[in-house]
C-alpha cells in the first residue's frame, strides 16, 4: 500500500489516512481492499486507482463525495469509507447520504463508514462542540487502536 500514498497533503492528515488504511482496516474490515485514497493535491485519483475502482464496478462522478479512503469487498460487494478527521470531514449524514446513492447507481450491496482520530482528545476537541457523526458509523482512534466503536442513536 505504499504505493498509494502521495506527496503535498498535511502530514498529520495523510499520516492518519495511511494508519487508518494500513492499521485499522486489516484489524476491522477483513476482506476489504483498497480502491483509492485520496491524500494528494492535484490530480485525486491515479490511473492506478481508477482501475481498481473499473475493476469492482465503482464509477465517482463530480457531484459524488470524495472520502479520504474508499474500500471494497470482493466478495460480499461492499464499499467502504473511511474519513480520517484532523481538521474537519467527520462521517456526518450528508456524507452517508452521498456515498449511499453513489453506491445505489454502482449496484453495490451496501456501504459502511468509519471515521478516524489520532487521538482521544481530538475526536473530543471536534466531537464537543460538532456533534455530527452518523448513526451507524464506527469511530476509530489510532492513540487507541484495539478498538472501535459504533455510534448508535
Amino acid at each position: 500500500m505504499a504505493e498509494l500514498a502521495r506527496a503535498n497533503v498535511d502530514t498529520g492528515h495523510k499520516d492518519l489516512i495511511r494508519a487508518s488504511v494500513e492499521q485499522y482496516a486489516p484489524r476491522f474490515l477483513p476482506g476489504f481492499e483498497v480502491l483509492y485514497i485520496d491524500d494528494a493535491d492535484g490530480d485525486r485519483i491515479s490511473d492506478v486507482e481508477r482501475a481498481r475502482m473499473a475493476a469492482a464496478g465503482v464509477n465517482l462522478a463530480l457531484e459524488d463525495a470524495m472520502p479520504d479512503a474508499l474500500l471494497w469487498n470482493r466478495a460480499t460487494d461492499h464499499l467502504w469509507v473511511i474519513e480520517a478527521v484532523t481538521s474537519d470531514g467527520e462521517v456526518d449524514m450528508h456524507k452517508v447520504q452521498a456515498v449511499k446513492r453513489m453506491a445505489a447507481r454502482c449496484g453495490k450491496a451496501g456501504v459502511g463508514f468509519t471515521t478516524t482520530y489520532r487521538t482521544w482528545k481530538e475526536a473530543a476537541s471536534r466531537q464537543g462542540p460538532h456533534q455530527n457523526i452518523a448513526i451507524d458509523t464506527y469511530i476509530w482512534i489510532q492513540g487507541d487502536p484495539a478498538k472501535q466503536f459504533k455510534v448508535e442513536g
